[in-house]
Formats: C-alpha cells, structure tokens, sequence
C-alpha cells in the first residue's frame, strides 16, 4: 500500500489532471450539445448553398443539422482546452479561430462560444491581458457581423453589439474578481506558513538556548576539570591517566558535535558553517571505537563497502546508532568485547554492534554476573531512541541479549531517497 510522499504525490497529480481534463467537460457539454439542439431551432446553408462540407440539411421548420465542418469546429474548440495551462495564449488563438469560423459557416446561434469564454479566462487569469484585450476585440468586431458578412443578415443591431460587449466585459471582470480572491488567499496561506516559521525558528532558538546553557557549560566544565587533572597529577597511575585523557577527549569532541547541533537549530550556519563542524556520519567511526578503546573497551571494527555513498539522514543516524550501542558497552558491560560491522549493500545499509563477556580478566561467568546488576539496556531510552532513528529513515532496529551473556544490536536502513535528504 502506498503511503507518505509517494500517495500525496499520486493524489496531488490527480487533482492536477482533474483540473486540467474535468473542468473542461462542462464546457464541452455546453458548447457541443448546447449549439447543436439550438441549431434545431435556427437556419444556415439549408437552401443547397455553399461547399458540400459546409452545407447543413434542412429539417423542417427552420431547424438546421450541422454540416461536418461546423461540427468539427465545436469540438476543435473544445479539443485543445486541457492545453490551456501550459500554452494559455496558443489555446486562445485557436479557440478564438474556431469560434469564428463557427460563426462565419453557421448563422451565430447558442453557445458556441463557451470555449472561447474559457479560453479568454485562463489567459487572463494568468496574466497575458494584452493578448486577452486583443482576442477581445477580434470577437467583438467579427462573431455580431458574421451574418453581414455572409450575406445572411443586414448590419447587426445596437442590441446584438452590445450584447456581445456584455458577454466579454463580464467574462473578463469576474476572472479578475476570482484572481483577486484567489490572490489574497494565497497572501494568507503564506503570511501563515511565514508566522509558522518564525514560531519553528523561535522554538529552535529557545531549544538551542537551554542545551547550551545546561549541556555547554557543564560539558566545558568537564573538559577543562580533566586537563587540569592531567596537568597536576603527574604521579597518578597510568589507567588513571588514560581514563583522564579519555574523559578530555570525549567532552572536547562532545563540545564540537554539540555547537553544531546548536547552529543547526539556530539556523545561522551556511553551507561554509556546516563544512567547517560537519555533523558526524560513518567516516567517524574509527574515532568512536578508538576514543572506546582509550577508555578500556576492546572494540574492534569491520567495515565491508564503501561508506561513501551513504548520505544525509542515512549516514547521520547510522553513526548515532554506532555510537549509542558502543556507549552502553561501555556503561553495562566494560569487560565486554564488542565487534562493529558496517555493510554497505547495494541499497541497504546494515550495521552491528555485538558484544561478548572476555575472558582476559575473568571467566565468562564473572562479567556476565556482574553485569546483571547495571542498568538493563532493554528498558532504557538509548534502545526506543535506535528504534526511532531507524524507523525515521525506514529502517527497522532489533536489539536484545545473546546465549553467551552479551548484547547485539542490529540496523538495516534502506540506502536510496532517505539517504540524501
């Protein structure tokens, strides 16, 4: 079943085409059906006169069956209708040639020009007036004399003219009545999506206010605490030491991600900004697992593909799924062992992060014992947040514990669309 994007796609393409095919309907409906039953109660060329194409049967009464050529010049009208979006004054040149090659075979009668009256709106709606005032005139001049010119009828009287002045003034003055309507409710729409905006960036900003005020400093704290204790304890063991420079490393990177997510809601960096402090992806993973390894956590790294033709979303929350599987490795189960695949597929990308009690510092019952005292992975946030980081690019995430006492943690995220937005 089709959903999201694809399904408004599919329905916003069907109101175009209703638009452009169905609206015309009516208006062939009027204009054949309409002009070929008043011409049941009208003369022509019923007399034997005129070329054979051109000659209408007599039908008693005064009633005249149209000729090919007349009937052909309705539809022709009508035909070209759908056109008008793209090619407004072409359509309007031939509804306009149409309509008074109608009115020149036949006696002018019923609503021939309904297509012309469709035609003259569009045009107008869409700004061409100078071709509108023209095709106007033409109409104005020709369709009230086409009798007169044929023969049919003497000059037109002051009735007929201004009849006709009426039928273009209206057309054109209620187009432009509906083009002002629609006008000022597209000036609402935006000045809404505008104040929307400015809320979302108002929002952002209040957001990026308050991680920077509770998460900036304390990080810069923490940073600036480990190098001083760097700095002072020379005599202090080595694990201690490497923990140390472990907790700099980690905050100073911390800090770099966290003021360009902090830009990001901002929305003050460029495309100069973002390249400068580059929102991390998979060509950071090696930094990950060694900044793990400093902290004393075996990691190992496996990487099959090239991770360069992951993208956008794809390759942003790949890495942070990495990164917060490493992270409870690190926080449940330090003694563990941990092993990160990264496959890039041909559009799917899958990633693993398992990890399994060692058996350099103990047996595997002893890690495994006492990790059942820390915090269960499986009723924290960092395992709902993969999930939602996965499912956001349409992917699916299963994590849960192994039958040698460890954790996995498995991605597949699909690479295509999602991956460059």
């Amino acid at each position: 079943m089709t959903t999201g994007p694809a399904l408004s796609d599919r329905l916003w393409a069907g109101r175009r085409r209703f638009a452009r095919v169905g609206r015309v309907l009516p208006v062939a409906l009027v204009q054949i059906v309409g002009t070929l039953v008043a011409s049941r109660f009208s003369g022509g060329f019923a007399d034997g006169t005129g070329p054979p194409w051109a000659r209408h049967v007599d039908a008693g009464v005064g009633a005249v069956a149209l000729g090919p050529l007349a009937v052909a010049l309705l539809v022709a009208g009508v035909v070209v209708l759908p056109f008008r979006w793209r090619w407004p004054v072409a359509v309007l040149a031939v509804t306009l040639g149409t309509t008074i090659g109608f009115a020149l075979v036949v006696s002018p009668r019923g609503p021939f020009v309904a297509a012309l009256t469709m035609a003259l709106a569009n045009a107008w709606f869409r700004g061409h007036r100078i071709p509108v005032y023209v095709a106007a005139g033409i109409a104005q001049v020709l369709l009230p004399t086409a009798d007169t010119l044929m023969g049919r009828a003497p000059f037109p009287t002051v009735t007929t003219m201004t009849l006709s002045l009426a039928w273009l003034t209206a057309t054109i003055a209620i187009t432009e009545l509906v083009r002002v309507r629609v006008a000022r409710a597209a000036d609402a729409r935006n000045a809404r999506a505008a104040a929307e905006r400015q809320r979302a960036d108002d929002e952002r900003v209040r957001i990026a206010r308050e991680l920077h005020d509770s998460v900036a400093h304390s990080m810069s704290l923490i940073n600036l605490q480990a190098g001083v204790a760097l700095h002072l304890g020379a005599a202090l063991p080595e694990q201690t030491r490497d923990s140390l420079t472990s907790i700099r490393d980690t905050s100073r990177q911390a800090l770099v991600e966290l003021r360009t997510i902090l830009g990001v809601l901002r929305a003050v960096d460029g495309p100069t900004g973002s390249e400068r402090n580059p929102t991390p992806g998979l060509d950071r993973i090696p930094d990950l697992v060694a900044r793990a390894s400093d902290a004393g956590v075996d990691v190992r790294l496996d990487v099959h593909g090239d991770v360069g033709v992951v993208g956008g979303v794809v390759d942003r929350n790949a890495f942070r799924i990495v990164q917060e599987s490493v992270t409870n490795v690190m926080k449940h189960a330090p003694e563990h062992s941990a092993v990160v695949l990264v496959d890039v597929g041909a559009d799917l990308l899958e990633i693993s992060v398992t990890d399994a009690p060692g058996t350099a510092s103990g047996t595997a019952t002893e890690p495994a014992l006492r990790r059942t005292s820390a915090p269960s992975r499986e009723h924290g946030n960092g395992i709902t947040g993969m999930r939602e980081r996965a499912a956001a690019v349409g992917g699916s995430l299963d994590a849960g514990p192994t039958a040698d006492g460890g954790w996995r943690v498995v991605a597949r995220l699909p690479i295509g669309e999602a991956g460059t937005g």
